[in-house]
């Protein structure tokens, strides 16, 4: 949601993006009736919730260089720093012996820890185009894929009902991933800009492990109001839908789902060449596609993104 970027891509020959979004407060969690033994079996336990809690930073770097007036080549480079913590909701009675299975089993499935690491790096080749409905519109088409430099895991289900640790968080997807991206800019009077975008990422094949990543559909629409060459105001709604992932062809309970989210923000030139951009977004609707699924539900999200041209 850096609302300098179509503006930018015009002139710049060279341009350096640093974002930082931060999660704090996601919640999920599921109902769960077994154990483990000290010996390491899955065995039965009263009803109870494992509930984890999951703080994510997220830093992305990107990098555009223009090849010409309309070529433009880009790369983006995120780490992420993930912090979860996970708890035991008690429903049923439970005894010493069904407790110590309760939270051994957990242990297994979800830890105090904190994971970092690189996730997959996005690489584009961008045609733009003026004058696509108006005068004055401005058109950003990408087109590239995903680099699988983020770390994987084994399958989560077979470890889990094995009773061994595993870990479901991923820092990427294994594979190679077909990627689309439009952007949309269009003026209308004394400073007032519209803005539509949409981006799609297509995974079609299985990683060595054989995860299979979600089809994603991110798309926005909003405004920019330029109060002055200094000063801007944005707002934008964003909607966000994802398919299942799957393990060795078996669908994977804790992906798909759609939510929605409004965003509010503004950036100014606080230097010759550098802009910052502050963007708060706030959860409106969150759903998960299938009913079993656990899927961590979002709180608000701060975007802080400072653009350097030259």
């Amino acid at each position: 949601m850096n609302e300098v970027s179509l503006a930018s891509q015009e002139i710049d020959q060279f341009r350096v993006n640093i974002n930082m979004l931060v999660s704090p407060d996601a919640q999920g969690g599921h109902l769960e009736s077994r154990g483990l033994s000290p010996t390491g079996e899955i065995i039965d336990a009263p009803l109870h919730r494992h509930h984890v809690a999951l703080s994510t930073y997220r830093i992305d770097v990107g990098l555009q260089y223009l090849l010409n007036d309309q070529w433009t080549l880009q790369a983006n480079v995120p780490y992420a720093v993930r912090n979860q913590d996970a708890s035991i909701e008690w429903i049923d009675p439970v005894s010493p012996e069904d407790k110590q299975a309760i939270l051994r089993s957990r242990d297994i499935h979800h830890r105090d820890e904190t994971y970092t690491g690189l996730s997959d790096l996005d690489l584009f080749l961008g045609y733009k185009m003026h004058g696509f409905f108006k005068t004055d519109d401005l058109l950003f088409v990408r087109l590239g894929s995903t680099i699988p430099t983020g770390k994987t895991e084994e399958n989560p289900w077979m470890l889990g009902d094995a009773g061994i640790e595993h870990l479901h968080i991923q820092f990427g997807t294994g594979t190679f991933n077909p990627t689309a991206n439009l952007q949309y800019n269009l003026p209308l009077y004394q400073g007032l800009n519209l803005t539509a975008s949409a981006r799609g990422t297509f995974p079609f094949y299985e990683n060595s492990k054989t995860y299979q990543g979600s089809t994603e559909l991110t798309y926005t629409a909003g405004f920019r109001y330029r109060f002055s060459d200094w000063l801007s105001f944005n707002g934008n709604y964003l909607g966000f839908y994802q398919t299942s992932a799957s393990w060795a062809g078996e669908r994977d309970i804790n992906t798909g789902m759609r939510y929605s989210m409004a965003a509010l923000g503004m950036s100014l030139a606080a230097l010759d060449g550098i802009f910052v951009s502050v963007n708060v977004m706030f959860p409106l609707t969150q759903e998960t596609l299938y009913d079993e699924s656990d899927a961590i539900e979002f709180g608000n999200l701060v975007s802080l993104t400072t653009t350097y041209s030259f």
